[in-house]
């Protein structure tokens, strides 16, 4: 007994022992054989059609006895469509749904361009309906091509309805259509775009009631049990009916013939030629260019020109050889190629001369090296199945060694396979760029023949069916590699243009190649957002080459470009990524520490952001995490280390915070910081500075963990009441009563001499000579008097006093809103015109406009909806009722 076959008898014994069936690994313990060896058993035994495999971690086989695979063969009529087990295997599936649905199949509609396979491909279906009992064996399968009858339709509806005696002129008889001649059959319609609108109602009513009425019967409806198939080359929606088109569930689309992998043209080219062969009764010859030719050359007509070309090239040759024994065909006897398809075709490529023997089923030939590939690609996809959750050294170590051993077979098999072929130069210079820029981009420094050999992988996976590839494999690789697998897929992504739906498999593959030159070690993640076309890049690019492997994505974001795209990215680049370690977040700006409160759910551990970057920021946190260094010491070290902010978030603060947000922007709340900062060191007590609308944003979603640690929020307005953390109006600092609130929360940072000098400053910025210090340019005295005119318009309008902290707030707040709205000139980007308002605003809205005209006018600004909203919060408080209502 042969090896393949002891293998076969024990899969019988063990499989039927188990319901579930046997793994590799199990029938190879069995027969005290290595798992490798029997994986290439099995799939031997798979392609005789004499073993099956289910699931994928781990992978079952169950053996499939002479009848049962007798039975798969005969019934799996698709074997004949090139392609079915690649390229084409999604819509294979898709015919094999639309005939095997109860009770009676689905209706479908194939589109594709003239010559791609429609007609022979709904030939396919009705072989495999039959072959599976869906329909009789003697069921009918009527073509029906509605461009014969473009120009009559009515013509076309007798014929498809058939008629009554007398319905018309010359209808002697009853005459049965097309529909209840195909009953219980299959009914194809070529070129529906070419049956009227008309006729698509009728038909419409006997899809959706499944009756009709022939031509000139108006009292009984005909029945017909009939599974319809439609093709066109036009776009559905512009020549269907809507009602006709939600009719058809399945749609499917056959690419064109120059978008197919390079072995199924190569198949196409070799079963046309077998065709031909047959004909004439001789061998067959295809020269190196005609082949190259037929595989390469941009083709209108696809499958149907192709076969039209092999057809004529065979009546040109046998002209000139009918007393030779084999016919040889080289590029002469092909038509001549147009001069716009020239730049595709490169005669003299390296595909080796085709024969084609017609006595015989030959397949197209292949090395011996093509077959160890195939076989070393199936042992190293099954290892991978196998993959235990847990893996060892030694296993990691097994299937890196598998997979080098394709590699090897890969770089041989490129001298002498079908599968190996100079790619047109473009293609091979636009790979070789897109992995000189992940190099440069993510710090890998993997040499010249590693991109060669990845390029000689990534034409041989576009050139081949991959039957024994799960994309479930591809979790695995990335739970072994998650660096490396993540940055496969940006080169995925890169070459997305020149690749087809093998991107899962080529990123496994390169993965493998990668990961040698990736450093897994890594805890920490490091992401980089900056505003800019190229800066965040710029930097991550340095720093991943300085560092010597992957440590920092990062995120270019143009200056136009708002928080919330850029929060959206950095949550697309989170749920990649496993932050459970730690994430370092290096940003430009101020504003962009908001995006913790919308993506603290996508985290799994610490983050740590630093405000302000540069190069020399990002290299030396780069060099740490390369070291290992804890996150706690790296934080620790930022906050001293950096002439800029840094801070982390609560969850993640390793200690007490203040947090201070005022309304009148962001150079209030650095001054009052400053302040607080000078007597109170930072390692022990954090202050954080954030803006007034993200602190109003945390307090309405009622999020306790975001004040975790805040021992006071220092603002300039009043906060709602059902707030749990202690708060405090910066001008009630100024007050008794205030001033003895924030003693008792900060007593424990600070003595009683700092605290007093620390007010003494408060004092000195919080007056009007404050107010008229923080103005950059605005005459104080000016300004101060035209606020205070202001201030005494609302107290009029309103018939309230306000006392001396609210007035001393409006004066700062309104003083530096003016000089803010000069300075900006944006005096309408964040306008809340969309904003719905209440009575009360909207009256509060058109006092102010009218209390502002003067200064509107004088200074050439308006009061957008954004400040009118902040000054309505600030005097929201005293405005108890309109003043008439």
């Amino acid at each position: 007994m042969k090896a393949q076959d002891k293998v076969f008898e024990a899969l019988i014994q063990l499989a039927d022992e188990s319901k579930a069936g046997i793994t590799a690994t199990e029938l190879a313990e069995h027969l005290n054989l290595s798992r490798q060896v029997i994986s290439h058993y099995l799939t031997g035994l798979m392609k005789d059609g004499r073993a099956q495999k289910a699931g994928t971690k781990p992978v079952y086989w169950h053996a499939i006895t002479n009848e049962k695979a007798s039975r798969t063969k005969e019934t799996d009529a698709f074997q004949n469509f090139v392609g079915y087990d690649g390229s084409q295997r999604t819509i294979v599936e898709q015919c094999k749904a639309a005939v095997n649905y109860p009770p009676n199949g689905l209706p479908l509609i194939i589109n594709g361009k003239s010559g791609v396979g429609k007609s022979f491909l709904a030939s396919l279906i009705f072989r495999y309906a039959m072959d599976r009992g869906a329909v009789g064996s003697d069921a009918p399968f009527i073509i029906l091509n509605c461009a014969d009858y473009a120009n009559n339709p009515e013509l076309l509806s007798t014929t498809l309805f058939g008629y009554k005696k007398g319905a018309f002129t010359g209808a002697d008889k009853d005459k049965q259509g097309l529909l209840k001649q195909a009953d219980r059959g299959y009914l194809f319609f070529d070129e529906i775009h070419r049956l009227s609108f008309e006729n698509q109602e009728k038909l419409f009513i006997f899809m959706d009631k499944g009756r009709f009425r022939p031509i000139g019967e108006n009292k009984i409806w005909h029945t017909a049990n009939v599974r319809l198939i439609f093709a066109t080359t036009e776009e559905n929606d512009q020549v269907l009916l809507a009602t006709f088109r939600r009719r058809i569930p399945l749609k499917i689309h056959i690419s064109n013939l120059d978008a197919r992998p390079f072995n199924e043209r190569l198949r196409l080219v070799y079963h046309s030629f077998l065709q031909e062969a047959k004909k004439i009764k001789k061998d067959i010859d295809v020269s190196s260019g005609a082949l190259n030719q037929l595989c390469f050359q941009p083709m209108e007509g696809n499958v149907g020109m192709l076969r039209n070309m092999i057809q004529l090239s065979c009546a040109h040759a046998f002209t000139a050889q009918q007393s030779t024994e084999v016919l040889k065909i080289d590029h002469s006897h092909l038509p001549p190629v147009k001069k716009q398809s020239q730049e595709h075709i490169v005669f003299d490529r390296e595909l080796a001369p085709l024969h084609i023997r017609y006595h015989e089923e030959t397949k197209i030939p292949e090395s011996e090296t093509t077959d160890q590939i195939r076989q070393s690609t199936t042992d190293f996809f099954s290892l991978l199945a196998d993959y235990p959750e847990e893996d060892t050294a030694r296993d990691r170590s097994e299937l890196i060694l598998t997979f080098k051993k394709l590699m090897q077979f890969i770089r041989q098999g490129k001298e002498n396979s079908y599968f190996f072929f100079d790619h047109i130069g473009a293609i091979r210079e636009q790979y070789g760029a897109h992995v000189q820029w992940l190099k440069e981009r993510y710090g890998v420094n993997c040499p010249n023949e590693i991109i060669d050999a990845m390029y000689d992988t990534f034409v041989y996976f576009q050139s081949v069916e991959l039957s024994n590839f799960d994309r479930q494999l591809n979790n695995c690789v990335a739970r072994l590699f998650p660096k490396a697998y993540y940055i496969s897929e940006k080169l995925a992504e890169k070459n997305s243009l020149i690749v087809d739906e093998r991107s899962d498999v080529l990123t496994l593959i390169n993965t493998f190649y990668l990961q040698e030159y990736v450093e897994e070690n890594i805890k920490l993640h490091g992401l980089i957002v900056a505003h800019g076309r190229h800066t965040a890049s710029s930097i991550q690019a340095v720093a991943n080459q300085l560092c010597h492997t992957f440590v920092f994505e990062s995120i270019d974001m143009p200056m136009s470009t708002d928080i919330g795209e850029i929060i959206e990215k950095v949550k697309d680049y989170l749920k990649k990524t496993d932050t459970s370690d730690g994430l370092i977040l290096l940003v430009d700006m101020g504003s962009l520490n908001r995006l913790y409160s919308s993506i603290k759910n996508l985290l799994n551990g610490d983050l740590l952001v630093i405000n302000n970057l540069t190069t020399a920021v990002a290299l030396d946190i780069g060099m740490k995490m390369v070291q290992n260094i804890p996150f706690k010491k790296i934080a620790e070290q930022a906050k001293s280390n950096y002439i800029i902010e840094a801070r982390y978030f609560e969850g993640l603060t390793q200690g007490k915070n203040i947090i201070i947000s005022c309304m009148s922007g962001v150079g209030i709340s650095n001054k009052v910081k400053e302040m607080i900062e000078h007597y109170i060191p930072r390692e022990r007590l954090d202050v954080l500075t954030i803006e007034y609308k993200e602190l109003r944003d945390a307090i309405e979603r009622n999020d306790e963990s975001y004040f975790k640690q805040t021992l006071f929020i220092i603002t300039t307005t009043e906060l709602p009441a059902t707030l749990d953390v202690p708060n405090i109006n910066i001008y009630e600092i100024l007050e008794e009563k205030g001033k003895n609130h924030l003693w008792h929360g900060l007593k424990s940072y600070i003595g009683r001499p700092h605290f007093e000098l620390m007010i003494q400053d408060f004092l000195k910025n919080f007056t009007i000579e404050g107010v008229s210090n923080r103005l950059s340019f605005l005459n104080p005295n000016v300004i101060i008097n035209e606020v205070e005119h202001v201030i005494s318009l609302y107290e009029k309008y309103y018939e309230i006093q306000l006392d001396g902290k609210v007035k001393l707030n409006l004066y700062m707040h309104i003083a530096l809103m003016v000089e803010r709205l000069i300075i900006t000139k944006e005096n309408s980007a964040r306008d809340n015109t969309s904003v719905q308002l209440s009575d009360k605003e909207q009256e509060f809205t058109a006092v102010t406009k009218e209390i502002f005209h003067d200064i509107e006018s004088k200074y050439n600004v308006r009061i957008n909806g954004y400040e009118l909203s902040l000054l309505y919060e600030l005097l929201k408080p005293f405005i108890k009722k309109l003043p008439i209502e």
